[in-house]
C-alpha cells in the first residue's frame, strides 16, 4: 500500500524564489522524493483536460501547483517563465526525483506525466 498524491499550492515566497535564482527552492523539488511542479492558468483547456485525472491519482508523489493569472504576480512569472526557462505554452510541469529535474512537459497524457515522475 501507498500513500495517494499530496497536492500543494506554490506560495508567492516559493514563486518569487523561482524567479530570483532559476529554480523552486528544496522545500518545492525535494519535499518528496517524486514531485510534480504544475503551472497554467485557469482557462487553459488542457489544463482542465489533465485536471480530469491529475488530481485522482493514486500514487505516491508531490504536486505543487501555481495557477498564475490568479496570483498578483502574474506577469512578474510569466515573464520568468517564458524567458528564463524558455516555456511559453500552458500547462507547464517540471518534474523532480530525488530533488534533481529529470523531465519537463507541457500537455501530457496520464501515461506519459507517471513515466516523467517514474511511476
Amino acid at each position: 500500500m501507498h500513500d495517494s498524491m499530496n497536492k500543494k499550492q506554490i506560495t508567492r515566497d516559493q514563486a518569487f524564489h523561482a524567479i530570483e535564482t532559476g529554480e523552486f527552492g528544496t522545500d518545492v523539488v525535494a519535499s518528496h522524493e517524486r514531485v510534480a511542479v504544475l503551472m497554467t492558468q485557469d482557462w487553459c483547456s488542457q489544463f482542465a483536460a489533465m485536471k480530469g485525472w491529475i488530481y485522482t491519482l493514486d500514487r505516491d508523489f508531490d504536486l505543487h501547483e501555481l495557477v498564475y493569472n490568479l496570483v498578483p504576480y502574474f506577469s512578474d512569472f510569466r515573464s520568468f517563465k517564458e524567458n528564463r526557462w524558455k516555456n511559453g505554452q500552458i500547462p507547464y510541469v517540471r518534474y523532480y526525483r530525488g530533488g534533481k529535474l529529470v523531465a519537463e512537459s507541457n500537455y501530457v497524457s496520464q501515461e506519459e506525466f507517471l513515466r516523467n515522475l517514474g511511476l
